[in-house]
């Protein structure tokens, strides 16, 4: 109902009695339209004191506020508005909330979320006794307690304060959501914590799948004993494990198999009747009999089904009709007819599968190959086999192999995933290496969208960076190039590449003195793996995420891990040996006759960038590690007992222009305070007795200032 021109005039003059006149009638009284109405005009009118005069007017006549709809949350967020300013308001209306239960058996729904949502985002200290007094009387829905997590997401007190609020809700289960949500964030060992309490609180995983990022966060970082008793514990909730064999997909090694042996033991199914497969193969090989002749007598033994080998010498037998693959159907139609099975081992699925689609060539490759029918059940047989037909160029088998090692997995994204990993390996082969297949595939699975696998990174890692002896810089490194460029590629579609990965790949870099390629990849890398570089990552993955496209889980990427942690993926990026290097790297000069790729930038080259890292990406580098290299190198080029034979050295004693106390004062300023004093310089000279050789005296490589009298 809405209110008249004297109704509203009237309330616009601000008089105190004007909603008793309204509410006067008490037809007016239970009309939610008028309550609003009144609420609306009176806070325009007088703000916070209007709301107020509506509140006492209401509990004066005492009606029944409505419970459900727009305009009964609209209402009772004006009074709770109100009463979040002012204690004794708010006492008033929880007190109307809980008589209106007891008399009319029902309230607002959104009572509990409502309050507890405001202390969240203002008085957080007071969560914990608002949601005392409410949970009983109040209690929110699955929905309405996702909300408070989501506000208290990015707070780990507030996280931890949802965590423990969580245990007075039996009814509410947030498992699969709230873990999923903080992956999803890289707050993995909050999700750890979740996990253990959510799962003896009876708030289990709807399958074990759910539960498998946390699972792979406690491997990944090495606490064993806490996975095997986090898996003992979703074992005795009694979380199912089927879900992965039913995907078609393999249990993750890091899940231990002795927890899993009592859920996963399954009544066995009673086996069809069969023969001995070498028995029947002889059968179908021995000529004297036509192969009708065979079946119509395995069918009088009662055999129920044929092995792979039996399945093959029926196959060969018909070799010479044309088109094959019509004669192995209906060899295979009249197995069928007469009762008799082919069994689902990997030949005789490929066997039927060749068959079904016409493809003779490839139905004769498998049937006339050398391989026993057991080895296409032994797929790094099978792999191995693949990359040795690629080198030979034998299309045939090459094509066979990987429709071999698909057939397991069901039709559909996964197996073209594993199809073009199989492909990107087999292009990856250390003595012949079909670099231009590399690219090929990597720009075929880009488009896509298919994931490179980890097994295909480390292959690739191993077959196509050429041999380095340690301590020697590597010959070439043209392949970096290649790898890099494909690693960033794939940890951009969500492929796992564990920080340690990238240790050789900066490390040839930095020996080769290619500095602006290892200053590109090291900020990128330092970008990437810190949580800035995760989140950023995270919102260009979330258009894929609602597609139902999956959901990105990167263990090592924990946004709660400190950067103090040895785990934390930048100090397992650039260790303290990583500093030394850097250090040292920049005292390699331009030598056209050692590496036609060096960059020269001066010897505080090491010094700026480390800094740059540690202030631009909050990497922790140890200021005892730079001043050990730092005396390591001057001792190792201007010492004379410590005085290097390698010719790198000796040519960048003769083509240095500073000398060494204005390059350590270069140092100071980079660094911001001393790395090596001049004390520090006259002892170093005590200790090898005589720091310049006539050398270095001559050029000006080491140059102390007599101390002033």
């Amino acid at each position: 109902m809405a209110l008249n021109r004297d109704q509203q005039t009237t309330q616009c003059h601000g008089s105190e009695e004007a909603p008793w006149r309204l509410l006067d009638a008490v037809r007016h009284r239970e009309d939610i339209n008028i309550w609003l109405e009144l609420a609306h005009n009176r806070r325009h009118a007088d703000g916070v004191e209007g709301i107020r005069l509506i509140w006492r007017t209401l509990l004066k006549t005492e009606p029944e506020l409505p419970t459900g709809g727009k305009l009964a949350d609209e209402l009772w967020k004006h009074f709770l508005d109100l009463g979040f300013e002012d204690p004794v308001i708010l006492r008033e209306i929880l007190t109307y909330a809980q008589r209106q239960k007891d008399l009319h058996g029902r309230t607002w729904p959104k009572l509990y979320a409502t309050v507890l949502k405001y202390y969240l985002r203002v008085r957080p200290n007071e969560v914990e006794s608002w949601h005392r007094r409410l949970y009983k009387q109040f209690p929110p829905t699955n929905k309405q307690f996702r909300q408070l997590v989501l506000l208290a997401l990015h707070d780990e007190k507030l996280r931890q304060t949802c965590l423990k609020i969580h245990a007075s809700f039996p009814h509410i289960h947030i498992y699969d959501w709230a873990i999923s949500l903080l992956c999803r964030e890289g707050l993995y060992a909050t999700a750890v914590k979740w996990h253990e309490k959510l799962i003896r609180r009876g708030d289990c995983p709807s399958d074990a799948t759910k539960a498998e990022p946390v699972l792979h966060y406690l491997w990944v970082h090495h606490e064993r004993s806490r996975l095997t008793e986090n898996t003992r514990l979703m074992v005795e909730a009694g979380v199912s494990f089927a879900a992965y064999r039913d995907k078609g997909v393999k249990i993750p090694s890091f899940i231990s198999r002795d927890v899993l042996m009592p859920p996963l033991e399954t009544v066995d199914e009673v086996p069809k009747k069969k023969l001995s497969d070498e028995f029947c193969a002889r059968l179908f090989a021995t000529k004297v009999f036509s192969t009708d002749t065979v079946i119509a007598s395995l069918v009088f033994l009662g055999a129920e089904e044929i092995g792979p080998q039996a399945l093959r010498e029926m196959a060969i037998r018909e070799l010479d009709h044309r088109p094959y693959h019509q004669a192995i159907q209906a060899r295979l139609k009249q197995l069928k007819q007469n009762g008799i099975a082919v069994g689902n081992s990997t030949f005789s699925i490929v066997v039927r599968r060749f068959a079904a689609r016409g493809e003779d060539d490839l139905l004769r490759s498998v049937i006339s190959c050398d391989l026993h029918s057991d080895t296409f059940e032994d797929e790094e047989l099978q792999e191995s086999l693949l990359l040795r037909y690629k080198e030979q160029g034998d299309t045939i088998a090459y094509s066979r192999t990987i429709t071999v090692l698909l057939t397991k997995l069901p039709e559909g994204q996964l197996a073209e995933t594993y199809r073009w990993n199989y492909i990107l390996r087999s292009c990856c082969t250390r003595d012949r290496g079909d670099l231009p297949g590399v690219m090929k595939s990597i720009e075929k699975m880009r488009e896509l969208e298919l994931p490179v696998e980890s097994k295909s990174i480390l292959h690739m890692r191993r077959e196509l960076l050429s041999s380095r002896q340690p301590g020697c810089r590597p010959l070439s490194t043209k392949d970096l190039d290649l790898i890099i460029r494909v690693w960033q590629c794939s940890l951009r579609s969500g492929v796992f590449i564990a920080p340690i990965s990238w240790s050789e790949i900066l490390r040839r870099l930095g020996m080769s003195g290619r500095l602006r390629a290892f200053e590109d990849l090291a900020l990128w890398l330092a970008n990437w793996y810190s949580s800035q570089g995760f989140r950023e990552f995270q919102w260009s993955m979330s258009g894929r995420r609602h597609q139902g496209e999956g959901e990105f889980h990167h263990p090592l990427m924990s946004v709660d891990l400190k950067p103090s942690h040895p785990h934390h993926p930048l100090q397992t990026l650039f260790p303290p040996s990583l500093q030394q290097g850097i250090v040292a790297w920049g005292f390699q000069p331009t030598d056209p006759s050692l590496s036609m790729e060096q960059e020269d930038r001066g010897w505080t080259w090491g010094i700026s960038f480390l800094r740059t890292l540690r202030s631009t990406h909050n990497v922790r580098i140890s200021t005892p590690v730079v001043k050990k290299a730092l005396k390591m190198r001057l001792l190792t080029l201007f010492g004379q007992e410590g005085r290097s034979r390698r010719k790198i050295n000796h040519v960048n004693i003769q083509f240095s222009e500073a000398n060494v106390i204005s390059f350590l004062e270069k140092a100071k300023e980079i660094w911001g305070k001393d790395l090596i004093t001049r004390e520090e310089v006259f002892s170093m000279r005590q200790q090898t007795k005589e720091v310049v050789t006539e050398e270095a005296r001559r050029v000006g490589g080491w140059t102390v200032p007599e101390a002033a009298d």
